[in-house]
């Protein structure tokens, strides 16, 4: 929905210079002729469009490296944390396998069962650390576009920008725009 509208503003801004008339020519007095001159010079001045590259901002601005960092800090504990549980089902099955022959077959059954609800636990656990970092990832997404969306509003309103978009959704622009990446500058505000 964001998109649409923001492409339909884009369109409004290119198309608006092309469609418009020609002026009648009419005698203007001197006392008028200077805000009607301001005003079509205003009309042919191109419309600035800044593009950004999100995932350089994300990679090299300093709340995005400290998302990454945490990222990688909880995905290196949950990691070493079933690699850790991984090894005592592996010990545990092996230590079951060797008893086998020597247990009844009640006991048997009981340390089957006793291995199945490790292995559940196992999953479970594997399952649970996924969604966590799916949460925190969705999280620290958010809250990193919402940065670049506060930094790029700032920016984009002290520098005269019309717009300033995602680089991958600049596909074509007319004459009348004057496009600069603003990367850099917005990777420097965010904070």
């Amino acid at each position: 929905m964001k998109r649409m509208s923001l492409i339909a503003l884009l369109f409004c801004f290119i198309s608006v210079p092309a469609v418009a008339e020609e002026p009648a020519k009419t005698e203007v007095p001197p006392a008028t002729a200077a805000p009607q001159a301001a005003e079509a010079a205003k009309a042919h001045l191109p419309v600035k469009i800044g593009y950004l590259d999100i995932a350089k901002i994300a990679g090299d601005s300093v709340p995005g490296k400290a998302a990454n960092a945490r990222m990688k800090e909880k995905t290196d504990k949950y990691r070493s944390q079933i690699t850790a549980r991984q090894k005592k089902l592996e010990k545990m099955k092996g230590d079951i396998e060797a008893k086998l022959s020597s247990l009844t077959p009640q006991q048997r059954e009981a340390k089957v069962k006793e291995l199945e609800k490790k292995v559940g636990e196992y999953q479970k656990y594997v399952q649970d650390a996924e969604k966590e970092m799916r949460k925190m990832e969705s999280e620290l997404t958010e809250s990193m576009l919402k940065s670049i969306e506060k930094a790029a509003t700032e920016y984009g309103k002290a520098n005269g920008f019309a717009a300033i978009v995602p680089k991958r959704d600049l596909l074509y622009l007319g004459d009348m725009v004057e496009v600069k990446d603003v990367t850099e500058e917005i990777v420097k505000i965010i904070h």
